[in-house]
């Protein structure tokens, strides 16, 4: 725990730490719609399948865009986040000093 000191003494990590989660935030929610759109593509792309081809296809369609319109939820967590960290992390250092 002797790390989790030093970081808090550093402000310059702390500023760090809170540049990478922004980061991260806005990097998940651009690569998320390009991957719907690729697999969107890929949809329209392939041709008409039959059997039990045709029903695996959907099935796998069908969860991709139902995890799409959950993964909406994801940047707002991290946010959140961040945000709850922010706060605790202000009132763990005026509570030191």
């Amino acid at each position: 725990m002797n790390f989790l000191k030093k970081l808090r003494e550093n402000q310059k990590g702390i500023t760090g730490l809170v540049i990478g989660l922004v980061v991260i935030l806005i990097a998940c929610s651009v690569l998320i719609p390009i991957g719907v759109l690729i697999t969107s593509n890929l949809q329209t792309a392939m041709p008409a399948l039959t059997g039990s081809a045709n029903s695996t296809a959907y099935a796998v369609y069908n969860n991709v865009y139902s995890a799409f319109s959950l993964s909406a939820v994801v940047p707002i967590i991290g946010a959140a986040g961040v945000i709850i960290s922010i706060i605790v992390g202000v009132f763990a250092y005026r509570q030191q000093q």
